[in-house]
């Protein structure tokens, strides 16, 4: 049986997601694509742990923030950010 998700706001996010939500939103307003990385390189762009970024990329995914697009790589792709006022 699934577990119902509770909405996430921008107040429930820990300094950990906003990080990571930063990092994949980097370049969004340029030419290049964006919104795209993978969990080592978002170990390495936000300087928190491993345990920390992979934790906190499951609660993100769970509430429908990032998505999981190429699991061999872990390649998590931007879709909301709850910080946002037109964020879903």
């Amino acid at each position: 049986m699934a577990l119902a998700v509770e909405h996430m706001d921008a107040s429930d996010l820990t300094r950990t997601d906003r990080a990571i939500l930063d990092v994949l939103k980097r370049g969004r307003d340029g030419d290049e694509p964006w919104g795209l990385a993978t969990k080592g390189y978002l170990v390495d762009e936000t300087g928190f742990s491993r345990n920390s970024v992979y934790n906190r990329l499951e609660v993100l995914e769970a509430h429908e923030h990032v998505r999981l697009i190429h699991p061999p790589t872990r390649l998590f792709a931007f879709v909301s950010d709850p910080r946002e006022k037109d964020s879903v």
